[in-house]
C-alpha cells in the first residue's frame, strides 16, 4: 500500500533531512541538552541551568519564565525527534536508525557510516534516503505526543 506519491516521499525526505540538519541543531543548543545524551532514548534532563537570584525586577523574572519555557520546548522536541530515530527499523540489511544517529546526531561522515556498515556508497545513499521517509513518516506521532507541533515541521 503506497499512500504517497514517489514525488511526495521526495519532498518528505528533503525536508526531514534540512531539519535534522539545521533547525535540529539550533534546537538541541537552546535545549542545553549535551550530545552525549541523545544516544539514550530515555532522555530524562533534570532541572534548568542558571542562577536563582530571587531579587530580580518583576520584568526580568517574567523573562526568565518565558526563556524556561522555550528551554523546555526544546527539550520536548529533543526528545520527540530522539524517540522518533530510535523508532525506526534498525536491522543488519536495514539499519536506518543506526544511520539517522551517526549521521544527524552525532554529526558523521557519510564515509565513515558506509565503511562502518561494510556497504557500498550507492546502497549507503539509498538507505539514507530510505531512513529519512522512515524519520519523516513517524515524526508526526512522536510530535503530537510531545506537544511540539510548533516546532516540528509536518514532512508531509
Amino acid at each position: 500500500m503506497n499512500f504517497l506519491s514517489e514525488q511526495d516521499n521526495k519532498k518528505m525526505i528533503k525536508k526531514a533531512g534540512e531539519f535534522l540538519e539545521g533547525d535540529f541543531h539550533v534546537i538541541i543548543n537552546y535545549s542545553g541538552m549535551p550530545l552525549v545524551n541523545l544516544s539514550s532514548p530515555l532522555l530524562d534532563p533534570t532541572g534548568v541551568s542558571g542562577s536563582a537570584n530571587v531579587n530580580r525586577a518583576e520584568k526580568t523574572f517574567a523573562h526568565d519564565i518565558d526563556q524556561m519555557g522555550t528551554v523546555q520546548a526544546c527539550r520536548s522536541c529533543v526528545k520527540a525527534v530522539v524517540e522518533t530515530i530510535n523508532s525506526c527499523t534498525d536491522t543488519e540489511h536495514k539499519p536506518l536508525r543506526t544511520i539517522l544517529f551517526r549521521r544527524y546526531i552525532k554529526g558523521d561522515f557519510d564515509l565513515w557510516i558506509y565503511q562502518d556498515l561494510n556497504m557500498s556508497r550507492s546502497k549507503y545513499t539509498r538507505l539514507r534516503k530510505q531512513a529519512l521517509l522512515e524519520f519523516a513518516q513517524r515524526s508526526e506521532s512522536y510530535s503530537q505526543k510531545y506537544d511540539v507541533k510548533g516546532m516540528m515541521p509536518s514532512f508531509s
